[in-house]
């Protein structure tokens, strides 16, 4: 094996029986492993499912959570793992981390794996911190004598010094992730496995991890991290691996990948957005035919990142050329799911003149989407003065999804009603 060769998986897949929930008597086992046995009924399946792909069939027969995965990942790579529930990302993890064997085909790791699939795993809820921190590195491989090496520095990075000879069973959600990430990050690893663990964490914590494991990285280790977090995903790798339906969709660059991946979650949907709308005021003189949105990130889709830069373009037909356009107001206005006025645009403010031709398009920028997450509905507007020519309500609805509007690596946190604001801060000194 080529020694710059940290992972490789080949032909790699994983099945599962369904059918039956829980565990199974002896006598259960047998009764299902006779029937298989009984030629005649297994032919009338094969001949009432022969329009079905075998390998996805999930009543009472077989489900492929991984198929036929072919990847490899250098030494000192950070390559992010994304996709949607259930796409196979957490068996993937546990096959990698030899926590599961695969059904067929085969995996190579070179070198020391620290794994942090199931945060508190190993923990006992009775017995402290401080005990709890020793039995989960004989876990992970680290002998009582590296953990004592280690041990202030465990603490320190965790942020639980007052609490490390309390019951674990009286620790939050947030302090338990912060003990077991913090045994982990010092196993000194070749290979660290991380899944979805940071999201429990406050934002100061996942700002120390991100740091840590950039620290790792930097010193030639390899990492795997799977999130659902798409702006930690895009700070700290620099390549992603995009999951669907146990099959590898797409890998490159990680900025590409989860585009590609938050686009394909909720297309551009075009018969939804040139409907001819039946809900409309106004004489006609010009009226509404097409809305189309835009995103620097997203491209054309309803979907779009906190921060990102979105622009409308409306498609207006006019049929009276005649009309004055110092006369003509156009208003653009942005509701939230609860029809709570959040913005209105108004061409009146601005002195924008609408000269009416046979055709046109008016294009509404939106620089920096400050918006909480969530859908939105734009109503469009326009007339003379208060008359309508042409007023549409929720005309069209886009969503707000996690973006990093700070450029930080890590998604905002946000209180309902609240905006993000595009600001600056200076420290003046005296």
């Amino acid at each position: 094996m080529d020694s710059s060769l940290a992972i490789k998986a080949t032909n790699l897949s994983k099945k599962y029986r369904l059918g039956t929930i829980g565990m199974s008597s002896l006598r259960e086992d047998l009764s299902r492993w006779w029937k298989r046995k009984d030629t005649h009924e297994l032919d009338i399946k094969k001949e009432k499912t022969s329009g079905i792909e075998q390998s996805r069939m999930i009543n009472n027969s077989e489900f492929w959570a991984l198929h036929n995965l072919n990847l490899q990942i250098p030494k000192g790579e950070v390559v992010g793992l994304i996709g949607g529930n259930g796409s196979g990302k957490s068996t993937l993890l546990k096959i990698l981390s030899r926590i599961t064997e695969p059904s067929s085909g085969k995996v190579k790791v070179r070198g020391k794996v620290a794994s942090l699939l199931e945060v508190g795993t190993g923990f006992h809820p009775e017995l402290t911190g401080r005990e709890n921190i020793y039995i989960n590195g004989a876990i992970l491989g680290m002998t009582r004598r590296e953990v004592t090496a280690k041990f202030d520095e465990i603490v320190e990075f965790a942020g639980i010094p007052d609490f490390i000879d309390t019951p674990i069973k009286r620790y939050s959600s947030g302090m338990t992730v912060r003990l077991g990430f913090a045994v982990a990050a010092h196993l000194d690893p070749d290979i660290l496995i991380v899944d979805e663990v940071l999201a429990v964490g406050d934002a100061a914590f996942q700002k120390k991890c991100l740091g840590k494991m950039e620290d790792i990285s930097n010193d030639g280790k390899t990492i795997i991290f799977v999130s659902h977090q798409m702006p930690m995903i895009e700070k700290l790798c620099k390549d992603t691996l995009l999951l669907k339906d146990g099959i590898i969709q797409n890998f490159g660059k990680t900025k590409d990948i989860v585009n590609l991946y938050l686009k394909s979650s909720n297309p551009f949907c075009k018969d939804e957005h040139t409907v001819k709308w039946l809900d409309r005021k106004g004489s006609g003189d010009i009226t509404l035919s097409k809305i189309k949105i835009n995103s620097t990130e997203l491209g054309e889709s309803s979907n779009v990142k906190l921060g990102d830069k979105i622009s409308f373009f409306l498609y207006f037909i006019c049929k009276n050329k005649n009309l004055n356009p110092n006369e003509i107001s156009f208003r653009f206005a942005v509701n939230n799911e609860q029809q709570m006025r959040v913005t209105t645009l108004d061409s009146r403010s601005t002195n924008f003149i609408i000269k009416p031709s046979s055709a046109f398009i008016i294009k509404v920028n939106i620089n920096k989407v400050s918006f909480p997450v969530g859908r939105y509905y734009i109503t469009s507007f326009i007339g003379n003065e208060e008359n309508p020519y042409d007023w549409i309500t929720n005309a069209i609805f886009f969503n707000v999804i996690p973006g990093d509007f700070y450029k930080t690596g890590r998604m905002q946190d946000m209180s309902p009603g609240e905006i993000l604001i595009d600001h600056e801060m200076n420290l003046l000194h005296v």
